[in-house]
Parts: C-alpha cells; sequence; structure tokens
C-alpha cells in the first residue's frame, strides 16, 4: 500500500494546477496590442509550491473552484448528461419489460445504477465548488459558493435525486414492476442535461444542425415513453381477457388459443410493436383500431393531444431551422435577383453581365456573403477590435506600414477597414486619379502596370499600395502614380481617406511615421524606375549617335565619290593635253617618231 501511495508524496501543487490550466505560445503582435491582459486576473489566493505529497493533495481540493465557463467544467457535464440520459432510457423500459429485470440484467443495472448514483454524489458535492460571476469577476471563496448553491432550488432537486434508492431496489422481488420504478428520483437531475445542453449549443460551430439533433432525441424520448406506457398499461394495469374477447387496442396476445407462445412473446417484438403504436398515434399517420372502452378513449384522447403539441413544436422548430440554414442563401439570392432585373431592364451587355454574374459566385463559393459590420455590431469596440485583429492577423504582420505604429492607433484603423474583392483584369486604382483610399491586399495577385500596359511589379498578400496620394506624399500630390491591375479575384482590404484622418487626429504624431514610411517605400520603388529611365535614355542616345555617324559616313562617302569623278576628269584632261603636246613634237622632231609611237602606245595603255 505504501509504494502504491508513494507518489504522492512527490506531487507538486504547481505542476498539478498547471495540468488545468494549459500554457499556449504568447504572439508577440498580439502582446504589443496588450489583447488577453485582463483574462490573466483572477481572484485565487496564491498557493504554497512549498507543499507536498497529501498536503499538496488536500490544499488543491480545498481550494478547487469550477469556472462555469471552462472546459473542465464543460466535460463534467457532459459526463453527468451521460448518466441522466442512461436514467431517462433505461429506466421507463425496466419498469414496462419485466424480462429485463430477469438473469444477467439484474446484475447489469445494478453495476451500471451504482456508477450513475456515484457520479450523481460527486456531483452534488462539486456544486458547492461552482464560481459565479459577481461584479464581473469570477467569484471563488467557498463560503459564499457553498451559501449560494444551497439557498437555490438545484440544492433540494439534487438532494432528492442522492436518495440511496438502491438499497431498496436491492431487496425488492426481481420479477415486481415496482423495482425499477423506485429510481424515478433520478429523474430530477434534468437540470443538469439542459444546462448541458445549452453550452454545447453555444460552444458547437453547427449550431443549427445541434439544435435539429436535440429536437429529434427530445421527440424520439417522448415516444419511447409513450411506448413503455402503452406497453405497462397493456400488460399490467388493464386485466387482459381471452384472446377472443381481447380489445385491438391494447398489445396483442403473447400466446395463441393453445397457450403456446406466439412472435409477440420476444422482447425485441414487444418494443417494436409499442414503439410502432407510439410513432403512429402520436404522429397521427395511418390508420388506427377504434378505441371500445372508457379510459382507451380517454388515454388516446391524452395521447393525442400531446401528439399534437408535439407535432407542432416539430413542425414549426424544423420550419424555422430550415428557414435560419437558408437565410443567407436567400438574401444573397434576392440581391442578386434584383440586379439580373436592373441589368435587363437598363439592356446591360451580355459580356457585363457575365462578369458580374461571375463575381457573385465568387462572393459565394469563398463565404464572402457575411456582412461583417452587421455581425459584429452588438459586440463592444474592445472586442470588435479584438476580433478584428485575430481575424486578419496573418495579413496584418505582413504590412510593413503597420509595424511601427501604436497599439491604440492600429486598432482604430482595423475598425474601419472595409473588404472588397475584384474580379480578373479589373482597374483597383489609376494613374492621375484622385486617391480616396489606400488598399491591403489580402489574398490575390496584382500588377502595377505602365501606360502601354507593360507589367511593372506584381503585388500580393501582405502588400499595400494607395498610402502615397492617401498622405500626398510626393511631387504628384494626392494623384495616383501608378496603375494597378487584378490579375485574378483578389481580396482586398481598403482605408478610406476620411477613416486614416479621424484616426490621425486622436494620433497626430502617427502622421509622421505614416509619411516617412510612404517616403522610403516611395524612395525604393523610384529606384528601379529611375535605372530603368537612365537605362532607357542611354539606349536612345547610343542610337541617336549611331543615326548620327550613319549620316555622316553617308556624307563623307558621297564627298568622295564625288572626288573620285573629278579626278578622272582631270586624269583625262590630262591625257589629252600629253597626246597634242606629243603630236607637236613629232612635227618639229621627225626622227623621234618610233620613240614617239612607243610613248604614244604606252599613253593609250594608260588612258
Amino acid at each position: 500500500m505504501r509504494r502504491k501511495l508513494s507518489w504522492i508524496k512527490d506531487l507538486d501543487l504547481k505542476k498539478l494546477t498547471s495540468l488545468f490550466q494549459p500554457k499556449k505560445e504568447p504572439d508577440e503582435f498580439l502582446q504589443r496590442l496588450n489583447f488577453g491582459a485582463a483574462a490573466d486576473i483572477k481572484e485565487n489566493k496564491p498557493l504554497s509550491t512549498k507543499d507536498k505529497g497529501w498536503n499538496c493533495l488536500i490544499n488543491f481540493f480545498c481550494h478547487f473552484v469550477f469556472d462555469p465557463f471552462s472546459d473542465i467544467y464543460y466535460y463534467w457535464l457532459s459526463i453527468i448528461s451521460l448518466a441522466v440520459l442512461y436514467n431517462f432510457i433505461i429506466i421507463p423500459a425496466r419498469v414496462s419489460f419485466n424480462e429485463l429485470e430477469r438473469g444477467s440484467f439484474f446484475t447489469t443495472w445494478m453495476i451500471i445504477d451504482i456508477l450513475a448514483d456515484v457520479l450523481y454524489v460527486l456531483d452534488f458535492f462539486a456544486s458547492f465548488r461552482i464560481g459565479f460571476l459577481e461584479r464581473g469577476l469570477l467569484v471563488t471563496d467557498t463560503a459564499q459558493l457553498s451559501k449560494k448553491y444551497v439557498k437555490s432550488m438545484a440544492f433540494y432537486i439534487d438532494i432528492f435525486s442522492i436518495i440511496p434508492t438502491q438499497i431498496v431496489y436491492a431487496f425488492i422481488a426481481k420479477d415486481n414492476f415496482v423495482a425499477p420504478i423506485v429510481r424515478l428520483s433520478k429523474f430530477f437531475k434534468f437540470h443538469r442535461l439542459v444546462a448541458w445542453n445549452d453550452r454545447t449549443e453555444c460552444r458547437t460551430s453547427l449550431p443549427t444542425l445541434w439544435r435539429v439533433v436535440t429536437l429529434f432525441t427530445i421527440m424520439l424520448m417522448v415516444m419511447h415513453w409513450n411506448a413503455c406506457v402503452y406497453y405497462f398499461v397493456s400488460t399490467t394495469v388493464i386485466r387482459q381477457d381471452s384472446t377472443s374477447n381481447r380489445s385491438k387496442f391494447i398489445y396483442p396476445s403473447e400466446v395463441n388459443e393453445n397457450g403456446v407462445k406466439n412472435r409477440f412473446s420476444g422482447t425485441a417484438m414487444k418494443y417494436a410493436v409499442s414503439l410502432y403504436w407510439s410513432t403512429q398515434t402520436m404522429t397521427t399517420i395511418g390508420e388506427m383500431d377504434q378505441p371500445e372502452y372508457l379510459w382507451e378513449y380517454i388515454y388516446m384522447t391524452i395521447i393525442f393531444l400531446i401528439g399534437v403539441m408535439i407535432f407542432a413544436s416539430v413542425v414549426g422548430s424544423i420550419g424555422n431551422i430550415i428557414t435560419n440554414l437558408r437565410a443567407n442563401r436567400s438574401v444573397f439570392q434576392d440581391r442578386l435577383d434584383h440586379l439580373k432585373e436592373y441589368m435587363g431592364y437598363r439592356n446591360v451587355g451580355k459580356d457585363l453581365q457575365n462578369r458580374i454574374i461571375r463575381w457573385f459566385d465568387y462572393l459565394w463559393a469563398q463565404n464572402h456573403t457575411f456582412e461583417e459590420e452587421d455581425v459584429l455590431k452588438y459586440l463592444p469596440d474592445k472586442l470588435q477590435a479584438e476580433m478584428a485583429i485575430h481575424v486578419h492577423l496573418a495579413t496584418l504582420k505582413q504590412v510593413e506600414l503597420f509595424q511601427n505604429c501604436e497599439s491604440g492607433f492600429l486598432i482604430a484603423l482595423v475598425l474601419k477597414l472595409k473588404h472588397q474583392v475584384y474580379s480578373p483584369g479589373d482597374y483597383v486604382c489609376r494613374k492621375g486619379d484622385i486617391g480616396r483610399e489606400m488598399f491591403i491586399v489580402k489574398q490575390g495577385m496584382l500588377q502595377v502596370t505602365a501606360d502601354d500596359g507593360r507589367a511593372l511589379a506584381t503585388l500580393s498578400d501582405g502588400s499595400y499600395f494607395g498610402e502615397i496620394s492617401l498622405l500626398n506624399v510626393g511631387k504628384n500630390g494626392n494623384r495616383r502614380t501608378a496603375n494597378v491591375r487584378s490579375v485574378g479575384y483578389s481580396d482586398l482590404f481598403c482605408l478610406r481617406k476620411e477613416d486614416l484622418l479621424h484616426a490621425l487626429n486622436d494620433y497626430p504624431e502617427m502622421r509622421e511615421v505614416l509619411k516617412e514610411a510612404a517616403r522610403q517605400k516611395l524612395a525604393r520603388d523610384a529606384k528601379p524606375q529611375q535605372d530603368e529611365e537612365s537605362h532607357e535614355n542611354e539606349r536612345r542616345i547610343s542610337f541617336t549617335n549611331s543615326v548620327e555617324l550613319a549620316d555622316t559616313l553617308g556624307k563623307r562617302l558621297e564627298d568622295l565619290e564625288k572626288l573620285v569623278l573629278t579626278l578622272a576628269k582631270e586624269i583625262k584632261t590630262t591625257n589629252k593635253s600629253v597626246l597634242t603636246l606629243q603630236k607637236q613634237l613629232t612635227k618639229v622632231y621627225p626622227n623621234s617618231k618610233s620613240s614617239g609611237d612607243s610613248s604614244s602606245s604606252s599613253s593609250d595603255s594608260d588612258s
């Protein structure tokens, strides 16, 4: 025994309490915004971490308090609800069908009943440690918690539900229906099942589906009870006549005329027939045998009244559920239908109509049909800001403009962000337009284009643009400095100028911070553009110089050709003068004829 309990000596109170308070990695971005700080405030008295062993365990249970909004309390309610459901389903069946109290069934029910009773008792003592809110703070003082519980109606209901009826049940004859009926006091724990259902409906992400499940569970439970009551009345309360004189209203005889058991004697058949009769009666579907005796008329009247109420509740609840399921779709479809009628009335072109319809299809496919302002308008500003930060956290972390902003200024801006969707090919802004808003890319791809349509840069998730003209930074003032076009479907956050100026009035020091960030971005964006312009200028100068050089070379070639022609003419004139001179010399000196011939021949060959 000492070995088995030796681990208790090594218990540390700090480690034990940490099991119920899981730690989470803090987010630096959220820490800077000071969100969640109030959640760490507790009224619990600090417990000494020096306590070890049994003292640690005793101190833990003495100071432990259920937070009614915690997961531990919800899980405990789930366990208690299983015990309550067990009693609600099994006890009526055991009272009506005596076969379930015989043989091995008796031992099984005894064990499960004891476990359920133990859970009831534990829940009774745990109810003394359920905290409550007072002036917005969780009360953890055990004396106040116990006093509040004792004064509530739940205290007396829980006392009545933990009466040790199992002792009476163990000593009553097993075949008597009175044995399990003594456990009907366990039904009074029903309020814990209701509390668990309310918390589950608040916690689930599919509340409409949960309401459908709850509705059908209640309907099946009532039909189950009615089936058990029908068989109990047919076999126990009403005196059964012979087979020939037996009323057709009650359960059929389980033996034939020879006293041999027939097909209606099996336990499964008994319950199936009773449940079928209960379903047919409460839903008023199909033909039923006419009652013959007074008690049958009274019983059927009561069952019909209950069935009508259940049927009306089911139909109304299902109608509301279906309406809620299609509420968002109906509003969305109404908007699209009205827009189609308007486009048809105004003779809008088919191309534009198709683009608008595809835009609506994209909104529905991406679940962008919710109006965030309508959903969040019931929350206070603090919770709205925290919700917006958490929803847009992944995008805001990538925005360089927000990295050096104060938390209050950032919260004011986040609350003003508007969601917009652009179709493929749509221009978000054009160069030269008046800038009245800036944009943050949540999802999608956009291109910064030149006037001739060339792509100069690409913007993706986390990028932002439009702040240059919004803050009047640069030589263009409030004019757009570039064209921005959506490549595909793009989800953007839009911040209007008046919203930004309103926030800057409360935080004037942020104006210079934003302007400096905008100037730095403008300088970074302008440098590649300047480099490209310089390269373009160099190419133009080089081309111009080449053209001028070609023109100069052409002119020089023309001059050279003219010079060559002039030189040829001069040579020809010189040759003629030489021939004339030779002829004159020949006349004067006839003896030099031969030499003159040879000279003339050589001159002719040269010419």
